[in-house]
């Protein structure tokens, strides 16, 4: 199935007096509350004794289709996870016992939940996301991984069909120039149909909100 990948980003944190410790969206630059979109956090570890759970998650966790896909609903946020620590303006929030660990938080900036190391599984990660996406999305997370899936299965057969197109003209001993490009353009034309029905999906999606809290 296509892969969907990972679009991690690495936010500077304002410590400015008076921050909500309690409010990790208040310390993010403004677009990351008004996106009104929940957070993944995933705080990492370059420590030698945490590279078989960093490894486990990047093999299992982030390549699990639902957390992949579901990750697409929310913000994705990576840090050096040594570098939140004590003294950190949201270590309340964002601190605890172990590394590689992996929070999520809602739209509103209030803490969901974490795991961390040996607990930071595709199962735990995915429960989070659906309790912290129920907040925000009208639309649960199980049925928008499971649309989601859908279309990239009808992706992966057009994709096939453009292969197996190639493979037949590279072998082929007479050119059929015309009925290639009408089956080129008749691939062209479904996936684009796929394409417009995904982005129609994910507009509904992304429109279709509860009311945040004041």
């Amino acid at each position: 199935m296509a892969r969907i990948e990972f679009k991690w980003e690495d936010p500077k944190v304002n410590s400015y007096e008076g921050a909500n410790p309690d409010d990790f969206l208040s310390g993010l630059p403004a677009n990351y509350k008004t996106a009104g979109k929940p957070v993944i956090v995933f705080l990492t570890s370059e420590m030698t004794e945490d590279s078989q759970e960093m490894k486990n998650i990047e093999a299992s966790t982030l390549m699990d289709e639902s957390v992949a896909i579901g990750a697409t609903m929310f913000t994705q946020i990576k840090w050096n996870g040594l570098k939140v620590k004590e003294g950190h303006p949201y270590f309340k929030m964002l601190g605890g016992k172990e590394l590689p660990r992996m929070l999520v938080i809602d739209a509103n900036g209030e803490k969901v939940g974490a795991v961390e190391g040996k607990d930071v599984t595709a199962t735990k990660v995915f429960g989070l996301m659906k309790r912290a996406a129920s907040k925000s999305y009208k639309t649960d997370l199980d049925t928008i991984v499971k649309e989601t899936k859908t279309i990239l299965t009808e992706i992966d057969q057009i994709e096939a069909k453009r292969q197996a197109l190639q493979t037949k003209k590279s072998s082929s001993t007479v050119a059929k120039t015309a009925e290639w490009a009408k089956e080129e353009k008749a691939l062209d034309e479904q996936m684009k149909a796929i394409e417009a029905r995904e982005a129609a999906l994910k507009k509904k999606w992304t429109t279709d909100k509860k009311l945040a809290k004041a």
